[in-house]
C-alpha cells in the first residue's frame, strides 16, 4: 500500500509545550515469543492514550499524547491525521510541529520538514536531530554545520564547512546511463573504481550515507583526512570514523568531485566481503546513489546509474515497494519476519552473507534462536564489529509483495541501540541475500523500490 500523501495546513505558527518522546535505553532481552520490554511499554502507552481520549473532549493535549504514541510504533498515517487535527486546535503546538516534521522527513519532503522543525529544534526531543538530517538532504552545508556543532558533532561540522567552500560538493561530470559490472555479487556487490586516480575496490551499501573508506586506502589515494571524528551507521551499529574529503571519484565514465567521506577500519569486514580476494577499500553509500536513478542488478551483477529523475522502464511483472528515508538517508521498508507483526527494516546491502539481521530480542520474539553450533562459533560478528553475532535462518521474510523463504541472517547484526534511534521503532536490517536473483531500481521521487 502506498504511503498516505503528506498534507499540512499552511500558515500555522507552531509553538506549545508537549515534548515528543525520542529514544529509550537499549531494551532488555525479550521473553520467548514476546516483544521486548521497550516495545511492550510503547504499546501500553498507546493503549492508555486511547483510553484517555475515548469519550473525552478532544483537546490538543490528549490528541498530542495519542499521536506521539502512534508515531513511536510506526503508525505514521494515524499520527499524521492526529497531529493535523492538533494544529487546528492549537496552531502553536510544538509537539505537533516536531511530529509533522519527522513524518515529512521520512516521506521525502526535507524542505517542509525544515520549516516545521526549525522553530522547535532544541525545545522538543529529537527535533534538532531531524532538522540536521533535513538540512543535510537539502545540501545547506553552512547552516547544517552550525546545527551539528550545537548537537556536539564537531567532526561533522568541520566536514560540512569544507563542503560549504566555494568549490562546492558532489560535482558530477559525465552522462548516463552508466553500467558498472560487479567483480562479485556475493557476499556483497563490489565494483572497481578510481579514487583520486588510484584503482580501488568499493562495495555498495544502501545502509550507509557517505562514502566509507579504510584509512590505509585513504592515505594511499591521497584523500584528505581531517583530525575530527564523527559517528556513522555501519553494519547495523554506530562506529567512530575520521571525516574525509575525496577530490574525485571515478565510476566508469562518471567523475564525481569533492565527495564527503568517513574513514574507519574495514580490514576484518573486507575478509568477509571478498573472501580470498583483494582488499575492499571502501563502500559507496546512499548519498552518492541518490544523485542518480540507481539499479542494483543481482541477476546480471551490475550497477546501473541513470541521470536523476530518469524514467524507469520495468516489465509488467515488476513489483513496487514503498520506502521511507529515516535520518540523513536511511532507506527503510516495512515487512514481517515469520509472519509476525509489521516491522520497519533498514536496507543495508553491505552486510556479508546476510539476508536479515536483528538483535537477539527480535529473533526471540519471532521464535528464532541460533543453533548450538552457531552459538558456539559466533565468529563473524566478532571479526566484523567486535560484537557477538550468531547465524540464524528465518523461515519467511516478507516486504510488501516480495516474499522469500529460508533466509539466512545474523542474530546481533543490528544493534539494540538502533531500535529507537529515530524515536520510532525499527527492528531489523535487510541485506543482499534477500535481494539475490533480483533487479532493484530505486525511484527516489516516488520513494519506491522497483523489483524485477
Amino acid at each position: 500500500m502506498r504511503n498516505q500523501p503528506f498534507t499540512f495546513v499552511p500558515g500555522l505558527a507552531l509553538a506549545a509545550v508537549l515534548v515528543l518522546a525520542s529514544g529509550l535505553p537499549a531494551p532488555a532481552r525479550a521473553d520467548w515469543l514476546q516483544p521486548d520490554p521497550s516495545f511492550r511499554d510503547a504499546q501500553l502507552t498507546l493503549r492508555l492514550a486511547v483510553r484517555d481520549t475515548a469519550g473525552q473532549p478532544l483537546t490538543a493535549l490528549r490528541l498530542d499524547s495519542l499521536a506521539v504514541a502512534h508515531l513511536r510504533l510506526g503508525n505514521l498515517d494515524e499520527a499524521l491525521r492526529l497531529f493535523t487535527r492538533v494544529v487546528v486546535l492549537a496552531p502553536t503546538d510544538e509537539a505537533a510541529a516536531a511530529g509533522l516534521g519527522k513524518i515529512a522527513l521520512f516521506r521525502g519532503s526535507p524542505a517542509l520538514a525544515e520549516s516545521l522543525l526549525a522553530p522547535v529544534a532544541g525545545r522538543v526531543d529529537g527535533a534538532a536531530e531531524d532538522l540536521l538530517a533535513a538540512l543535510l538532504r537539502l545540501g545547506r552545508w553552512e547552516t547544517a554545520a552550525a546545527h551539528a556543532e550545537e548537537l556536539g558533532q564537531a567532526g561533522r561540522a568541520a566536514l560540512l564547512r569544507r563542503l560549504a567552500e566555494p568549490e562546492g560538493a558532489w560535482r558530477i561530470q559525465g552522462t548516463g546511463p552508466v553500467q558498472i559490472p560487479w567483480i562479485r555479487c556475493w557476499p556483497v556487490p563490489i565494483v572497481k573504481a578510481k579514487l583520486n586516480g588510484q584503482n580501488v575496490l568499493l562495495a555498495i551499501d544502501t545502509g550507509v550515507a557517505d562514502l566509507i573508506l579504510d584509512p590505509s586506502a585513504a592515505r594511499r589515494c591521497g584523500v584528505t583526512l581531517m583530525p575530527e571524528q564523527m559517528p556513522v551507521l555501519w553494519n547495523g551499529t554506530r562506529v567512530a570514523a575520521r571525516v574525509a574529503l575525496v577530490e574525485h571519484l571515478e565510476l566508469g565514465k562518471l567523475r564525481i568531485e569533492r565527495v564527503p567521506a568517513a574513514a574507519t577500519t574495514l580490514r576484518r569486514w573486507s575478509l568477509e566481503a571478498n573472501p580470498g580476494g583483494e582488499r575492499v577499500d571502501g563502500v559507496i553509500g546512499t548519498n552518492l546513489l541518490a544523485r542518480f536513478t540507481p539499479t542494483l542488478d543481482y541477476r546480471k551483477c551490475a550497477l546501473v546509474l541513470q541521470p536523476a529523475g530518469a524514467a524507469i522502464t520495468a516489465g509488467a511483472g515488476a513489483l513496487r515497494i514503498s520506502f521511507e528515508l529515516w535520518g540523513e538517508r536511511e532507506l527503510t521498508v516495512y515487512g514481517s519476519l515469520n509472519g509476525g507483526r509489521r516491522m520497519a527494516m533498514v536496507l543495508q546491502s553491505g552486510v556479508p552473507g546476510c539476508g536479515v539481521g536483528a538483535p537477539l530480542e527480535v529473533f526471540e520474539e519471532i521464535g528464532v534462536r541460533p543453533g548450538p553450533i552457531a552459538r558456539a562459533m559466533r565468529s563473524a560478528g566478532t571479526r566484523l564489529q567486535g560484537r557477538s553475532w550468531a547465524s540464524v535462518q528465518v523461515a519467511t521474510v516478507a516486504v510488501g509483495p516480495v516474499v522469500k523463504d529460508k533466509v539466512n541472517g545474523w542474530s546481533g547484526a543490528f544493534d539494540s541501540a538502533e531500535l529507537w534511534r529515530h524515536g520510532v521503532r525499527r527492528d531489523a536490517l535487510l541485506s543482499s541475500d534477500f535481494l539475490s536473483g533480483r533487479r532493484m531500481t530505486i525511484d527516489w521521487e516516488k520513494q519506491e523500490l522497483v523489483i524485477e
